[in-house]
C-alpha cells in the first residue's frame, strides 16, 4: 500500500498547547519547531512488541540535520520528544538504509501504550533544537476522528 502525503492532504496543524509550553523550556530560546511531517500509523508501527515508529519518507530531517549528527544517526542518536501533553520521553533515533527511513525507538512502546494507538491513528512530527543544540522532537498522536 502506498503512503499517503499528508502534509498535502492536511498542511500543518496547530501544535498542542502543552507540547508547546514544554518545547519552549527546551529549545534554544527564540527557536521555533520546524514542522516535519504527518503519518497514519501503519500495522508494525501499533506494536507495542516492535516498539519502533518509522516516519515519513517525504521528511525534511535530512535538511534539520548537521553532517555529524547524519553520521551518527547510523548507529544511534539519542533524542527527546515531548508529547502532545507535554511529557518528554527518551528515544533512539536512527536511520535503517534498508528502508530509507528514520526511526524512533526504545521509549516508543510507553508512547503506545499511554495513548492507547492503533492503526489509522495519526502522528504529527516537529524538530527542534534543545538549549544543548541537539536535535529534539515534538510527537503528537491523535486518533483519526479527533
Amino acid at each position: 500500500m502506498a503512503e499517503i502525503n499528508y502534509q498535502e492532504l492536511l498542511g500543518e496543524p496547530d501544535m498542542p498547547n502543552l507540547m508547546r509550553r514544554e518545547i519552549d523550556k527546551l529549545a534554544i530560546n527564540g527557536e521555533n519547531p520546524t514542522w516535519v511531517g504527518s503519518k497514519m500509523i501503519l500495522g508494525n508501527d501499533a506494536k507495542v512488541s516492535l516498539g519502533r515508529l518509522v516516519l515519513p519518507g517525504e521528511s525534511k530531517l535530512d535538511e534539520l540535520l548537521r553532517a555529524e549528527e547524519k553520521e551518527k544517526k547510523k548507529k544511534n542518536l539519542y533524542t527527546k520528544m515531548v508529547d502532545g501533553d507535554g511529557e518528554v520521553w527518551e528515544l533512539d533515533f536512527n536511520y535503517w538504509p534498508s528502508l530509507k527511513r528514520y526511526v524512533f525507538k526504545r521509549e516508543w512502546a510507553k508512547v503506545l501504550k499511554k495513548f492507547g494507538v492503533e492503526k489509522g491513528w495519526i502522528v504529527q512530527i516537529w524538530c527542534f533544537r534543545s538549549k544543548q543544540n541537539k536535535p529534539c522532537f515534538g510527537v503528537n498522536v491523535s486518533h483519526p476522528l479527533n
